[in-house]
């Protein structure tokens, strides 16, 4: 509700500007820093206000822990505990209710967490405010007002009220519901029209608080006490005192901690036991906080201790040192005093405590030196263990032993021993279980991770190697100094052959495999490698029909033949001509080849025969195709003819036409040469 009695309904998280003045003059600014409720659907309350004015940052806060609610202040970042004045604010608390006043102004705010109220005096603010709480000018035209100063729906001018820069949390997305809500119980809105609050109906009207509370209750069910609790505020102000809590069937208690109980009018600045706080914020209290307030006290004829704790007390007593209260007669230790609340002044009277003369204890033990130290209040000496004092020691352990050290409650000073390290030893080494020992060079030796009982030492288990002598072909076994087993190296080349069967060539060797003279190998070493060098004679063609008969040799190695050839060779005559079959003729000449050339023939005596031998060969087609080619007959009409095509020619042997002529007394023999 606004300063001139505009309500609206406003349920948005962070933080919000209430009252800024639009000149600066006061330097008055308060601030609502709304918060997610949690259980009901959208519930936002009021977790803080935040008052700027002049230097003073005030922030009115609550902390909740479980069904316990604390209302906190902070003055400039500082904790303080109400009543509190300092230059131009007072702050006074019940527990319920914190009330934060500025004397100058007659400016006073109220904070009961889920609900405030803020009263300004009219002459001094009049038309000079603006945010979430309206223009303080007795007009309702101009409540809801933006900072641009445009008039709006009091919900949407209220949301642009918002301070900048804030980190505000996103409350969770409530879940749809299929069924239909349920419908909204006002009836608790009710009770300020009731008889309870009848008295100040006259006072304050409550139409304002009850149309409030019906919102509330049906936006967030939790924040149903929050009108009634303005509008009780409302009351107390004006003097009329309304206990309503009873009324609302527990919905609306209020649990006071366990040393005090509630109370619906009580002192707005509650007596303690400190007497200087008492004449400072009882005997100085202004017009406003001099009003019945709602909160927790002390209950009758109990008094409060101090504003710090909730401890009420039935007589004042003394303070001890923790603060905390001391009957008459009570004594206590503090600072190596004994002390007593005397029965009658009720004054602390304390006095040191006797000590004993201590008993020197004698240290003779290694490493124990003597210290003088406070047990309480009085002084002891002990002897107590100084590892500096304790000799250094430089353990030697022989290789595989380690040094450890050992303590015990009964000495001051570590005691060092040897002990196995579980590894095998040799040459004065040290090697790990698994690990291969350089013991000897024909040996592969192990160390095990069993130990020799006699030496603790873990045993070496070797085994002989056995060399394999055994080389390939071209290889040669050798020794290799200061080493068990020698290697095999190459001492001539390696021809595969492609049979799988292998050759072996000394260096500057020859060699030519058998049935075929055309291929020579040698062997070349450049520095440790034997390479095998392939070399490849390729003969000139040679057609023994072109050969004088006779004139045929073989080279040196027996890889080319050669011979006399004849003159005249055959060979292929190109001609062109038309074919014409029964009057039908190619369109065109065609290629016609033939065969001419002297092929030579021969007669010469054989002695083995004991004859004449005649040889005969004829120039003719080696090679022919069929070509097929198109006639043009007279009538127009076309016809397909094949003929022989010679592709090649060469010499053919042949039988010759005269008989051989025999020696005298032989028997005349034919033979063919092939």
């Amino acid at each position: 509700m606004t300063f001139d009695g505009v309500y609206y309904n406003f349920q948005e998280n962070c933080s919000y500007i209430l009252v800024k003045e639009i000149n600066f003059k006061y330097n008055l600014t308060i601030i609502v820093d709304n918060h997610y409720c949690g259980n009901a659907d959208n519930g936002f309350c009021p977790q803080s206000l935040i008052i700027h004015y002049n230097s003073y940052e005030v922030i009115l806060t609550q902390q909740r822990s479980g069904e316990t609610t604390e209302n906190m202040v902070y003055v400039n970042s500082k904790r303080i505990y109400p009543a509190y004045r300092m230059g131009d604010i007072a702050l006074t608390s019940t527990g319920v209710e914190v009330v934060l006043e500025i004397p100058d102004l007659k400016v006073q705010v109220s904070y009961k967490g889920s609900s405030f109220s803020i009263n300004l005096p009219y002459s001094l603010f009049q038309s000079s405010t603006e945010g979430q709480c309206g223009t303080c000018d007795n007009s309702q035209k101009n409540d809801c007002q933006s900072p641009n100063g445009q008039i709006q729906s009091c919900s949407v001018a209220a949301s642009q009220w918002l301070i900048p820069n804030q980190d505000c949390p996103t409350p969770p997305t409530a879940p749809p519901t299929s069924t239909s809500p349920t419908p909204c119980k006002t009836a608790i809105c009710e009770i300020m029209n009731s008889k309870v609050f009848e008295e100040c109906h006259k006072a304050v009207s409550p139409d304002a608080f009850v149309q409030a509370c019906r919102s509330d209750v049906c936006y967030n069910a939790n924040s149903s006490c929050s009108s009634l609790e303005a509008y009780a505020s409302e009351c107390a102000n004006k003097g009329i005192c309304i206990e309503w809590r009873k009324s609302t069937d527990g919905e609306c208690e209020h649990t006071c901690p366990a040393t005090k109980v509630y109370m619906p009018c009580g002192p707005a600045v509650e007596p303690t036991c400190n007497t200087r706080y008492n004449e400072k914020y009882l005997n100085n209290q202004t017009q406003m906080i001099n009003k019945t307030k709602e909160g927790c006290f002390c209950p009758s004829k109990t008094v409060l201790f101090s504003t710090y704790s909730d401890t009420c007390v039935v007589s004042c007593g003394c303070t001890g040192p923790d603060g905390n209260p001391q009957m008459p007669g009570d004594t206590w230790e503090s600072s190596c005093q004994q002390c007593t609340c005397d029965m009658d002044s009720m004054i602390v009277q304390c006095q040191p405590i006797t000590c004993p003369t201590p008993a020197i204890p004698i240290c003779n033990e290694t490493g124990y030196r003597l210290v003088n130290k406070t047990e309480g209040c009085c002084q002891k000496y002990t002897c107590e263990c100084d590892a500096l004092l304790c000799p250094k020691v430089m353990m030697d352990c022989q290789p595989g032993w380690e040094a450890i050290i050992s303590t015990s409650n009964s000495s001051c000073c570590p005691e060092y021993t040897c002990v196995p390290k579980g590894v095998c030893v040799y040459n004065n080494i040290e090697y790990q279980a698994g690990a291969e020992v350089p013991k000897g060079t024909c040996e592969n030796c192990i160390c095990s991770s069993t130990m020799d009982p006699s030496t603790k030492l873990n045993n070496i288990v070797c085994t002989n190697i056995s060399c394999d002598t055994t080389c390939s072909q071209g290889f040669q076994y050798q020794a290799i100094p200061g080493q068990c087993c020698g290697k095999c190296v190459q001492t001539s080349c390696v021809v595969n052959m492609p049979d799988k069967t292998k050759h072996t060539i000394q260096v500057n060797e020859t060699w030519s495999p058998p049935g075929d003279k055309c291929v020579m190998y040698t062997c070349d070493k450049t520095y440790d490698q034997y390479i095998p060098v392939e070399v490849k004679t390729v003969c000139p063609a040679f057609s023994p029909e072109n050969c004088v008969p006779g004139t045929e040799k073989t080279d040196a190695n027996g890889c080319c033949k050669t011979c006399t050839e004849r003159r005249n060779v055959c060979e292929m005559k190109y001609t062109t001509n038309s074919i014409v079959i029964s009057g039908c003729a190619t369109a065109e000449p065609v290629e016609i080849n033939s065969c001419s050339g002297n092929c030579g023939t021969s007669s010469m005596y054989s002695a083995e025969a004991n004859t004449m031998m005649h040889y005969c060969s004829c120039c003719q087609e080696a090679t022919t195709s069929q070509k097929e080619v198109e006639l043009m007959c007279p009538d127009g009409s076309k016809v397909k003819h094949s003929y022989i095509h010679v592709e090649s020619c060469g010499c053919h042997v042949t039988d010759c036409d005269a008989g051989a002529t025999a020696a005298p007394g032989t028997t005349r023999q034919r033979r063919r040469r092939r």
